[in-house]
Order: structure tokens, then C-alpha cells, then sequence
């Protein structure tokens, strides 16, 4: 489970940061792709780091639903990976130290 981190915490107490109302408006802009997938990757981190992290899931796929550039897509996947392996993980009875070498 991602859990809010505590240099993050005084801005999770606020209703979801300024970020994502942001990224929801450039969702139908796309002559704007790279503000899009830029505002919707930083708002899905600070989600994460609050511990919002449905949220976080949502805005990763509104972002990857447009045509973000190579690198703005593979940190979104990054992100998509790091909320949901754990638990993955954890269904199927292992740890995640068990799939580094």
C-alpha cells in the first residue's frame, strides 16, 4: 500500500493540490499534449506521495489516454508500476525483495 510520505503531508491535508483540477482542465486540449501529460504526471506524483492513490491511477491513465511524448509516458508508467506492483506482489504471496537479485 502507498502511504503518504512525511515531507508531503502538509500539503496532503489540503482537498487534492492545485495540480490535478490543472490537469483535469487541459484534458480536452490537444494542441496542448505535453502541458497535458507533464500537469497530469505531476499530479499523479503528488497524489502518490499523499496516499491518493486512486486518484493517482486516473489521472496516469487520462495521460496515457492522449499522446504524451516517450519519455512523459514511460514516467507514467513508472508511476502506474510503483502503486500497483506491491500489491500485485502481495496477492500472489511474495515480497518484492524476492524479484531483485
Amino acid at each position: 500500500m502507498v502511504k503518504a510520505q512525511p515531507q508531503s503531508r502538509p500539503y496532503c491535508d489540503r482537498p487534492s493540490s492545485k495540480n490535478q483540477p490543472a490537469a483535469e482542465l487541459t484534458t480536452s486540449l490537444e494542441d496542448a499534449e505535453l502541458t497535458r501529460s507533464v500537469l497530469h504526471r505531476s499530479a499523479a506524483s503528488l497524489a502518490i506521495d499523499c496516499g491518493e492513490v486512486q486518484a493517482a491511477e486516473r489521472l496516469i491513465t487520462r495521460a496515457l489516454a492522449g499522446n504524451p511524448p516517450q519519455v512523459i509516458a514511460s514516467e507514467l508508467k513508472d508511476l502506474f508500476i510503483q502503486i500497483n506492483l506491491p500489491q500485485s506482489c502481495e496477492r500472489r504471496g511474495l515480497s518484492l525483495a524476492q524479484l531483485t537479485p
